[in-house]
Protein backbone atom coordinates (compact mmCIF):
# COMPACT_ATOMS: atom_id res chain seq x y z
CA UNK A 1 0.00 0.00 0.00
CA UNK A 2 2.65 2.35 0.18
CA UNK A 3 3.80 1.71 -2.96
CA UNK A 4 1.11 3.17 -4.20
CA UNK A 5 0.57 6.21 -1.80
CA UNK A 6 4.08 7.05 -3.16
CA UNK A 7 3.12 6.17 -7.01
CA UNK A 8 0.04 8.86 -6.44
CA UNK A 9 2.16 11.21 -4.47
CA UNK A 10 4.36 11.35 -7.46
CA UNK A 11 7.41 9.78 -5.81
CA UNK A 12 7.28 6.72 -8.05
CA UNK A 13 6.89 6.22 -11.84
CA UNK A 14 5.75 2.85 -11.96
CA UNK A 15 4.99 -0.38 -9.25
CA UNK A 16 6.04 -3.86 -9.98
CA UNK A 17 3.99 -6.06 -7.45
CA UNK A 18 1.29 -8.91 -7.68
CA UNK A 19 -1.11 -7.84 -10.33
CA UNK A 20 -4.47 -9.49 -8.08
CA UNK A 21 -3.17 -7.28 -5.08
CA UNK A 22 -2.70 -4.52 -7.70
CA UNK A 23 -6.17 -4.69 -9.35
CA UNK A 24 -7.68 -5.19 -6.23
CA UNK A 25 -6.15 -2.92 -3.90
CA UNK A 26 -5.25 0.14 -6.13
CA UNK A 27 -6.66 0.29 -9.45
CA UNK A 28 -10.11 -0.55 -8.87
CA UNK A 29 -10.23 1.95 -5.62
CA UNK A 30 -10.99 5.52 -6.36
CA UNK A 31 -6.53 6.56 -5.72
CA UNK A 32 -6.39 3.95 -8.57
CA UNK A 33 -8.08 6.26 -11.08
CA UNK A 34 -6.00 6.70 -14.32
CA UNK A 35 -3.66 3.90 -13.59
CA UNK A 36 -3.50 1.22 -15.71
CA UNK A 37 -1.50 -2.34 -16.37
CA UNK A 38 1.09 -1.67 -18.54
CA UNK A 39 4.28 -3.81 -20.08
CA UNK A 40 4.07 -7.40 -20.66
CA UNK A 41 2.93 -10.11 -17.69
CA UNK A 42 6.32 -10.52 -15.49
CA UNK A 43 6.02 -14.73 -14.98
CA UNK A 44 9.24 -16.22 -15.88
CA UNK A 45 9.71 -18.67 -13.07
CA UNK A 46 13.33 -18.30 -13.12
CA UNK A 47 12.55 -14.88 -11.04
CA UNK A 48 9.03 -15.69 -9.62
CA UNK A 49 8.73 -19.28 -9.29
CA UNK A 50 6.68 -21.90 -10.73
CA UNK A 51 3.35 -20.06 -9.81
CA UNK A 52 0.98 -20.22 -6.70
CA UNK A 53 -0.66 -23.64 -5.64
CA UNK A 54 -2.46 -24.98 -2.52
CA UNK A 55 -1.28 -27.67 0.14
CA UNK A 56 -2.50 -30.53 0.76
CA UNK A 57 -1.15 -33.36 3.17
CA UNK A 58 2.08 -35.08 2.31
CA UNK A 59 1.31 -38.14 0.54
CA UNK A 60 -2.32 -37.82 -0.17
CA UNK A 61 -2.27 -37.52 -3.71
CA UNK A 62 -5.81 -38.81 -3.73
CA UNK A 63 -7.17 -35.41 -2.79
CA UNK A 64 -4.56 -33.49 -4.93
CA UNK A 65 -6.20 -35.90 -7.78
CA UNK A 66 -9.00 -34.04 -6.99
CA UNK A 67 -8.16 -30.79 -6.94
CA UNK A 68 -6.49 -30.96 -10.13
CA UNK A 69 -9.67 -33.23 -11.92
CA UNK A 70 -11.86 -30.42 -10.90
CA UNK A 71 -9.49 -27.62 -12.15
CA UNK A 72 -8.89 -29.21 -15.56
CA UNK A 73 -12.89 -29.95 -15.69
CA UNK A 74 -13.48 -25.94 -14.99
CA UNK A 75 -10.95 -24.71 -17.34
CA UNK A 76 -12.15 -27.29 -20.03
CA UNK A 77 -15.95 -26.32 -19.93
CA UNK A 78 -15.41 -22.44 -19.93
CA UNK A 79 -16.69 -22.28 -16.14
CA UNK A 80 -13.26 -20.77 -14.65
CA UNK A 81 -12.55 -18.33 -17.59
CA UNK A 82 -16.76 -17.26 -16.61
CA UNK A 83 -15.66 -16.76 -13.28
CA UNK A 84 -12.36 -15.02 -13.85
CA UNK A 85 -13.44 -12.66 -16.14
CA UNK A 86 -16.21 -11.37 -13.70
CA UNK A 87 -13.97 -10.78 -11.03
CA UNK A 88 -10.07 -10.19 -12.92
CA UNK A 89 -9.49 -8.07 -16.35
CA UNK A 90 -5.93 -10.59 -16.97
CA UNK A 91 -5.27 -14.22 -16.67
CA UNK A 92 -4.86 -15.79 -13.54
CA UNK A 93 -4.19 -18.91 -14.81
CA UNK A 94 -1.33 -17.53 -16.29
CA UNK A 95 -2.16 -19.16 -19.75
CA UNK A 96 -5.31 -19.84 -21.63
Amino acid sequence: QEANMDLVAGRLDAVVADSVNLEDGFLKTDAGKGYAFVGPQLTDAKYFGEGVGIAVRKGDSELAGKFNAAIDALRANGKYKQIQDKYFSFDVYGSN
